[in-house]
């Protein structure tokens, strides 16, 4: 997904040069289109070239005078010789957009802009970073809140290199689950990296989808959440169970995405054993292995108007 989204970027910025250089060729016909412009440019042209074919010497003063004659035109009829010339290369990366393996910050607009769509966040909403215990009425909620939000930020900051592929936040409604699973996307976002937020219904869906393919695009609809940096499967547990669809894909997202190195975020009302009783002992073990997975279980007050 990341690098799908990283050629489209980069395809942005060619697009944007080449309209660029466009308009600097037809800035420059229009220009010429002057007669007193066309005029002093032939003159200073004539007798630079003439000079130089002849091998006769042309004064610097004589050079200066005619370059000046042809600037000055210019700017008499609203021109000036930087709106012939498209925008130089990028001094950073070369023009290539590409630095150190990411974007360079001359397409990350393009960049941020397209990963924002695909994703369907917006990265200036809330995220981790963006915690303040101070909101929260219970000043112990909000200390063990605050400790919470800060691990999973140092999890975003060193991700890739993290141990902890699955998270699982477990609790009742309005304990704050989907409101810090939503968080880390979006902090993933900031980070510049591909993160998708769905419900469990929608990802079923999508799974029935796939399992009942009969094109190419719609075999591919499970690739997104299959390469994602990072994806959120929210409201675990509440999605209706398809035959041979929801167990079997399930296991197959979690266990691809561990194998490459992507982090899944899951939030659930179910206990642990109704986990186990409603799907099955691989995705439990999945989700619960405590070797790849974190497991945290949020309580106390609602936090939905935090």
């Amino acid at each position: 997904m990341r690098e799908r989204i990283l050629r489209a970027a980069l395809a942005a910025g060619e697009d944007r040069k080449a309209a660029a250089a466009m308009r600097a060729d037809e800035a420059r016909t229009r220009a010429l289109a002057v007669p007193e412009i066309a005029r002093a440019n032939s003159a200073y042209r004539e007798a630079v070239y003439g000079a130089a074919l002849t091998r006769t010497p042309l004064s610097d003063e004589k050079k200066r005078s005619l370059r000046k004659a042809y600037t000055d035109a210019l700017a008499a009829h609203g021109f000036s010789e930087s709106d012939f010339e498209p925008a130089p290369a990028c001094p950073v990366c070369g023009g290539s957009g590409i630095r150190g393996g990411a974007p360079c910050e001359c397409i990350r607009e393009d960049y941020m802009a397209l990963l924002q769509k695909e994703c369907g966040l917006d990265a200036d909403g809330y995220a981790l970073e963006d915690f303040d215990a101070a909101k929260i009425p219970d000043p112990e909620q909000g200390k063990l809140l605050g400790a919470l939000y800060s691990a999973m930020q140092g999890l975003v900051a060193k991700y890739p290199d993290v141990n902890r592929r699955i998270i699982v936040f477990s609790g009742g409604t309005g304990t704050g689950k989907t409101v810090i699973a939503e968080a880390m996307a979006r902090q993933m976002l900031r980070k510049g990296l591909p993160a998708l937020f769905m419900s469990a219904m929608s990802l079923d869906r999508l799974m029935l989808t796939v399992h009942t393919a009969r094109t190419p695009e719609d075999r591919a609809a499970l690739d997104d959440a299959m390469s994602a940096d990072m994806l959120v499967i929210d409201d675990l547990g509440t999605e209706p169970r398809y035959r041979n669809v929801t167990c079997e894909y399930l296991l197959l997202l979690l266990s691809e995405r561990a194998r490459s190195g992507l982090v899944t975020v899951i939030t659930t009302n179910l206990s642990p054993d109704r986990i186990l009783a409603r799907y099955n002992e691989r995705i439990y073990s999945r989700m619960y292995d405590k070797r790849h997975a974190l497991a945290v279980s949020l309580g106390g007050g609602d936090m939905r108007g935090m």
